[in-house]
């Protein structure tokens, strides 16, 4: 009997053998030094209330880390399948999404209806200190102002820099997920939106726990970014140094376990083509979307159809892939991306990105984009490389779904 249970132990204990009893985030892994945040402590659900819990979405408020000694509580929006449908809670299990907005941004109601009508349980928090009103929770965090983010630093106590809070508070909010007997705690994902995406690099990084991972426009390397560059240019050079060391993501993507989606435009005013590119290629498990034009907002951020398309397929196993391409070959001046074979997916239309523009700021960026050919055995793309070469450029396909695949961005191509 003893050896049948022992057998049964090693069946089932794959799937779960990232996770320790009660779902501990193993930080064994991240080689940094001095890490900021108590995973051990982060990894425990907070203390919670409802503020509602009738509504078919509803509203708590969570314990979260002190800030400049004094107790601070997050509030948040939560739903999921059942209660979208106001029906009373099932037996069924269901995949969990942590949400988290950015700059400006506060907890989106209807970004966590969006996804429990989807099929998520979903979780959105505020991470200015901010109720639903609008208004200052009886205990709020550090609020998202550029002294908070930026120029607190300098004073030296680094666990009262916003991003120190938004980490832990993200983190925390996935614990309280992951508490609740509805959630898959094998079936977890985090998406965020601009500083949100940043956060999401963050805290994907961080946390063992999530499988999946979106992040929309954000990246690293802020120190290379048009926008944010200028706040950190502003600090003494040993301030900026501990920013990057501490706060920047890509000091911990290198130690990503999730499966990670970028997903960004190529004329994004605050996360540039050139530290969005060193971003991606931190993370080992990844895929990349690139969507031309894409606008910069939160509604923007949430609304591409591929996010969905990726959690489904990260999260829920549903037999929905994107058209990817699995290598880029350069031959007699012409480009080939070899597709991977999709049974029952088919390309609608395939077009070729481009840009020289190396004095403009990237939001101004000039791209060209000319139709790339099929080839008839519906396995490779062709396109000739531009007579002036590129310094950017990338293939952007879409299926008959009008779900769309991109390679990644491509670098420095010429004629020979």
């Amino acid at each position: 009997m003893k050896k049948i249970i022992a057998i049964l132990l090693l069946l089932t204990g794959g799937a779960e053998a990232q996770f320790q009893q009660p779902w501990l985030i193993d930080a064994r892994h991240i080689q940094v030094e001095n890490l900021l945040w108590d995973l051990n402590e982060l990894s425990k659900a907070p203390q919670s209330r409802w503020l509602d819990d009738t509504s078919t979405v509803r509203s708590l408020l969570y314990k979260s880390v002190d800030f400049e000694g004094k107790p601070t509580e997050v509030f948040a929006y939560y739903s999921n399948p059942d209660m979208i449908a106001g029906r009373p809670a099932t037996k069924q299990k269901f995949p969990g999404l942590v949400l988290i907005h950015g700059g400006g941004g506060k907890a989106f109601r209807e970004w966590v209806e969006k996804w429990a009508n989807e099929g998520y349980a979903a979780i959105a928090m505020d991470l200015s200190g901010n109720g639903a009103d609008g208004q200052k929770v009886e205990r709020p965090g550090p609020e998202q102002s550029a002294e908070n983010k930026f120029q607190k630093i300098e004073k030296g106590d680094l666990r009262n820099v916003w991003t120190y809070h938004a980490v832990a508070s993200s983190i925390l909010a996935h614990s309280l997920l992951l508490s609740f007997p509805e959630i898959d705690p094998l079936r977890t994902g985090v998406t965020g939106i601009s500083w949100g995406g940043y956060l999401t690099c963050l805290v994907a990084s961080l946390d063992s726990r999530f499988i999946a991972a979106a992040p929309v426009y954000g990246c690293g390397f802020y120190d290379e970014s048009d926008v944010f560059k200028q706040n950190l240019n502003a600090l003494s050079p040993a301030a900026k140094a501990r920013w990057m060391k501490y706060f920047d993501p890509s000091a911990y993507l290198p130690y990503s376990r999730p499966s990670m989606f970028f997903i960004n435009g190529n004329k994004d005013k605050h996360y540039n083509v050139g530290p969005y590119i060193k971003t991606y290629e931190l993370s080992k498990n990844k895929q990349v979307c690139i969507i031309p034009d894409m606008p910069h907002s939160h509604k923007d951020g949430w609304a591409p159809a591929e996010i969905r398309t990726f959690f489904d397929g990260a999260l829920n196993g549903n037999p929905h892939p994107f058209v990817t391409v699995s290598a880029v070959s350069l031959d007699k001046n012409q480009l080939t991306a070899i597709l991977k074979p999709v049974a029952g997916k088919q390309l609608s239309s395939v077009e070729f990105y481009y840009t020289n523009d190396i004095t403009s700021d990237n939001e101004h960026r000039v791209w060209q984009h000319s139709p790339a050919t099929i080839h008839e055995d519906s396995q490779t793309v062709i396109h000739p490389i531009p007579k002036e070469g590129y310094k950017y450029a990338f293939f952007y396909l879409k299926d008959t779904d009008g779900i769309s695949g991109t390679t990644v961005f491509l670098k420095d191509g010429r004629v020979d």
